[in-house]
């Protein structure tokens, strides 16, 4: 009997082996949802791929992501460790609320904040040279085009226990054909102002932080132009784990609060497809949004989003930027007639089309630009305006 249940076991655990497999290889799964990333998948097998190992690097890959019920293992096992160590090491926490402490491979700061290590700039400066010169050629081929430039400063730009910072913003605005009233950072002076305006366990801005962004960028775009006011405050439902809460740290969670905006009508487009709007802000305040996340209430990052206000004579704007932006897109969209949002990274994927800058200012009219974005932006190749290979001479 005994040699028979292990038998069983042994052919139910082979057949489940099998099922990933099978499922890796004809039916992967784009998404892995509980990293919020794009899911490891087989590459297409070749004789070259095959004979210098990277075939074989590709499954080995994939299989952590698409056996059956891998991502909920994985989240069960890094809830319970993490739990564990939370508790273990409160009472060190509490008692160094100025001190890094490193945790495996995260850090924490103030106790319940974790963050990204600070970055060195001498890692950074060849990524951010190119970067100018790729902005500065797009400036001198199209001259009639308003850029505008705004750089949002991160827990990677400050180290809160020397107070040395990184000033990739004076770097890279310092190479820019820009007046300087054209560009605009958001700028963190020390941990309480960080407290304040970004969450606990994710990357963003809190609600502060995005008011706070949406006010300076505003400003920047539209001297004198008064920007809408919160009308409430609203804590959803629920607790916000965030990106940054993953694997160690994933027992570790906050309140999301949130501001309500009496927002104008506007239509919006996504990925060339009609939608109802973008985000769900309007499900969250009434209370049946489900677990709050910053994409999941602000919107996700889409290739396209285009805002239109069936307004007149405010003008159009083109937003470049990455998920930063979210948070204020549909704010900066109210004082526009149409906004048009493009994520390079996803562009292509999302559109089946190639972005070309140029072509795509002609088409829709618009005659202002915003870069938007935080370091990883400025320094990431994704996001380049391309040079010859989108309009660019």
């Amino acid at each position: 009997m005994k040699k028979l249940l292990q038998s069983v076991f042994l052919l139910g655990l082979l057949c489940f082996l099998t099922l990933g497999l099978v499922r890796a290889v004809f039916f992967p799964k784009e998404i892995n949802a509980y990293e919020n990333r794009y899911a490891e998948q087989i590459a297409p097998f070749t004789l070259h791929g095959f004979a210098d190992g990277s075939f074989q690097e590709s499954v080995e890959n994939a299989l952590p992501d698409q056996v059956l019920l891998s991502q909920t293992f994985k989240k069960a096992y890094n809830l319970y460790s993490s739990n564990m160590l939370k508790l273990l090491s409160g009472p060190v926490l509490n008692h160094l609320p100025d001190k890094y402490v490193a945790l495996g491979d995260k850090l924490l700061f103030g106790g319940e904040n974790i963050m990204f290590w600070p970055y060195s700039m001498d890692d950074r400066v060849a990524a951010l040279d190119a970067k100018a010169a790729d902005y500065n050629a797009a400036f001198t081929a199209l001259p009639d085009t308003d850029f505008y430039l705004y750089f949002i400063e991160k827990d990677t730009d400050i180290n809160f226990e020397t107070g040395e910072r990184l000033n990739a913003f004076a770097y890279l605005t310092g190479q820019l054909n820009l007046p300087a009233a054209h560009t605009g950072c958001f700028r963190i002076e020390s941990f309480e102002q960080f407290d304040n305006w970004f969450f606990n366990t994710d990357h963003h801005w809190n609600a502060a932080g995005a008011l706070e962004g949406y006010r300076q960028v505003l400003a920047m775009l539209k001297p004198g132009e008064t920007p809408l006011s919160p009308v409430g405050e609203v804590t959803l439902s629920g607790k916000l784990t965030g990106s940054k809460a993953t694997g160690v740290l994933s027992a570790f969670s906050e309140e999301m609060r949130v501001f309500r905006y009496n927002y104008p009508p506007m239509s919006v487009c996504i990925n060339g497809q009609s939608a109802a709007d973008y985000g769900n802000q309007t499900q969250y305040l009434a209370g049946a949004g489900g677990k709050p996340s910053y994409g999941g209430f602000y919107g996700g990052d889409d290739g396209e989003i285009i805002f239109d206000t069936g307004t007149q004579d405010r003008g159009s704007l083109l937003i470049l930027g990455e998920s930063f932006d979210n948070a204020i897109l549909k704010l900066i969209a109210s004082h526009y007639d149409r906004t048009y949002s493009v994520d390079l990274r996803y562009y292509r994927p999302h559109t089946g089309m190639d972005f070309d800058l140029k072509t795509y200012l002609e088409a829709h009219a618009i005659d202002t630009v915003l870069l938007i974005g935080n370091i990883d932006y400025y320094v990431m190749n994704e996001f380049m305006l391309g040079g010859a290979d989108n309009g660019v001479q």
